[in-house]
Order: C-alpha cells, then structure tokens, then sequence
C-alpha cells in the first residue's frame, strides 16, 4: 500500500489567506470559495457625525414653526425661520457666531452653550422696511445683558453703565428722551441710591433715590429762579428743609438769576425746628424706607454675611424663619439692650407685626430681619460702637463703620 501526497504542501497557519479554504489548523472549512466584505458604519452613525456642529461651520438654518388654523389644521403657511453662521463645539453654539431670531432681530458676539456670553451686539427691526437699528452693545452673560453696556431704546434714550442679568444695576448713565440727564446709582432697572437728574431746562436734583421717585436727602436747584432747596424729600417730593437763593458758581456761566428777595427767618429757634421737621419726616418714612432700600446700602457685604450666619445659627421655627423669642435674644447679641415690650412697639413700627396681635406668632426671614435690625441700629445710634456677640459664639461682627447714618435718612 502506498500514501499519496499532494502536489503542494499546506499552508502553514501564517499563510492561511481569506477564500484558502482552510483554516489555521490547515483543514478544510465549509466556507470554501467565500468572501468577505470590509466592515463598514450604519447610516444613520454616518449622518449623526455630519450632523454633529464642531468649529467653524456654514449658515445653518432653522425651519419655522408650522401655522395652524381656527380649524385645528396646517395652513400651509409657516412662521419666521432662524438662521446662525458661526462657531460651534459640541453641537452647541459657542464661540463667535451671527444669529437671525424669528423675530427679525440679530445678535453677533461671542456665544457659550448656546447662550450669548461675552461681547456682543444686538439689532432689532424697525420700520416697514424692517431695516435693523442698534439696540445693545456691551457684555452678556446666560443670555442676558451684563457688564458695562449701552441700550438705545426706540424714543431716542439710551442708558450707558452696568447690568446685571438683564436690568440696569450700578452705576449708569440715562440720557432721556425730553434732553434731562440722570447720572448716578440704579438697582435691578430703577433708580435706586445717589444720583444726579439735571434737567434740559437748566433745573439740577443732587440727592437720593428710591424705586425711581426722590427719596431721602437730597437738594433741588431752580434754574428760572435761581433758589434752592435743600432738605428731605419723599415720594418724589420736597418735605421739610430749607429753602433759600443759590449762591454764585464761579464755574457756571451765566450767573445766577435772582427774581425775588426772601424774607428773613424770624423763628425764636429755627434750627431746632428744623430738625424736628426732619425728624418727622424720616421717621414717618422709616418703616417704606427699611423695606425697600436695598440690602446693600444698609450694610456692607461683610456684614450681611455675618448677620446671615447670625440669623442661621439661631434656632429657627422651620430652618428658614425665626420666632420672637429666638429674635429678642439675637438682638441682644448685637448689643441691643431691648425688653420684649420694646421689641414689640419696634416690629410693629417696622410693619412687621399687626398692632395688638401675638407676638408668639411671629415667624420673620432673614431678609426682614437685616432690615429690623438697620432700624434698630438707626434708633439706638450703634453706629459709632462696637457690637459683638457672646464670646462662647466664637464670632465677631463689627459694625462700627456701617452706613447707618444714611440708612434710612
């Protein structure tokens, strides 16, 4: 008997190829004479990738939405599209881009995750033509102005100063429509703090404000008549001062009119008169006063900080609100020496607790507290001491330099 060999010798393991018929192991397969196809991606990963927005990409645009008529149906018609040309990262819109709103406005600035943040500019349509006016220009942040910009509104005002989240806050600049000029603090969009309004026909206001209307200090000069006046306003209005003529400014040209003579003071003690004019006032004022005047002109940041781990530290009805008890005892920490009597009459002058009702009810946030306490602080004249907590507290509050002497007047 005889072995037949094969003509060629097998192919070892590192010469198996693809449709050999064999395997490594040099044996026949049941996929003889078959080929492969090279691996390749699905569709819809291939139009994923395309579709994924990363660096500098074209116009993309946007469809309107589709108008649906009285009867529940598609009109055919379609509303305003959006378009944006620009940078992106992570499909999100974020570097330097142009973006046309549905609205027809248009922003080109710098974005961040799809929202406008850094320098930008922002236009708005106008007319019939549509033709596009500069409405912003300054900082964004989240999608709100920010910053130092400037606003032109439509009448021909335009404001140049500080945002914050979308309204004037700071200082700022209004330049108004009828030629006046205001210059001077604002508070989430009003007037708010020390500021200037000088008048296009010459009359000047230097004082205070307060939810936009002259409130507190302030003087009023007359330009037709050349008086002023100086003392406490409210509600936009002058209460009790003084009012007498304005002396010469050598800086301002022109001079100063004088149209009538006043008479002189004949008041056995004007001066104390005076004073208790403007007593009465800023004391019928307090309580409008302490609520809306801002946080941040009644104490410094420190000192809302301290006051706020103060009132935290307390025991509180909820974790969030501070009964009377817990209250009395915390003023007494700050150094206000108050019997439960005077803390009643100074809530209820505060408007803080109805006259006459139970006091054990009482259940104040920190926010009315801070603003209880600038009372309190203004009555007692703790402004020049120094107001401490027990030492077993292990913290200090000094507020012998708050603001307290222009707090509430």
């Amino acid at each position: 008997m005889s072995i037949l060999q094969a003509s060629s010798p097998s192919p070892s393991p590192s010469q198996g190829s693809v449709g050999s018929g064999y395997h490594h192991d040099g044996f026949n397969s049941h996929s003889v004479g078959r080929t492969f196809r090279p691996k390749t991606e699905p569709l819809w990963k291939l139009h994923d990738s395309k579709a994924n927005k990363t660096g500098s990409r074209g116009t993309i645009y946007w469809v309107g939405k589709a108008i649906i008529g009285e009867d529940g149906e598609p009109t055919g018609q379609r509303t305003k599209g959006a378009n944006y040309h620009g940078e992106w990262s992570g499909n999100k819109k974020h570097g330097y881009g142009v973006q046309v709103f549905p609205s027809g406005e248009k922003y080109e600035g710098q974005w961040a995750g799809d929202r406008r943040q850094g320098e930008g500019t922002l236009w708005a349509p106008t007319g019939k033509g549509n033709k596009l006016r500069k409405v912003y220009v300054g900082g964004w942040q989240e999608d709100q102005r920010h910053g130092r910009g400037t606003c032109y509104l439509k009448s021909g005002e335009f404001f140049q100063g500080t945002w914050v989240l979308g309204k004037m806050h700071g200082q700022g600049t209004m330049r108004y429509a009828n030629g006046d000029l205001y210059a001077g603090e604002w508070h989430q969009g009003l007037r708010s703090g020390r500021g200037t309004l000088s008048r296009a026909n010459g009359d000047c206001y230097e004082g205070y404000w307060l939810a936009d209307k002259r409130e507190g200090s302030g003087s009023y000069f007359y330009a037709e008549s050349g008086k002023v006046f100086v003392g406490e306003w409210a509600n936009d209005l002058p209460k009790a001062g003084i009012y007498t003529q304005s002396t010469p400014n050598p800086e301002q040209a022109g001079g100063v009119p004088i149209t009538t003579t006043l008479p002189p003071v004949r008041l056995a003690r004007p001066a104390e008169l005076l004073e208790g004019a403007l007593a009465a006032v800023r004391e019928g004022r307090k309580a409008f006063r302490s609520k809306a005047i801002p946080l941040e002109r009644l104490f410094t940041e420190e000192e809302i900080h301290t006051l706020q781990d103060a009132f935290y530290a307390s025991q509180l009805i909820d974790g969030l609100h501070i009964g009377f008890t817990e209250l009395l005892s915390l003023c007494a920490k700050l150094g206000a020496d108050l019997s439960s009597e005077d803390l009643v009459l100074l809530l209820e002058g505060a408007q803080l607790l109805e006259e006459g009702a139970n006091p054990d009810a009482l259940a104040l946030d920190c926010d009315s507290v801070l603003r209880l306490i600038a009372i309190l602080l203004d009555q007692e004249e703790l402004a020049g001491s120094t107001v401490g907590f027990d030492e077993e507290d292990e913290q200090l509050v000094d507020l012998g330099d708050t603001q307290s002497s222009v707090r509430l007047d």
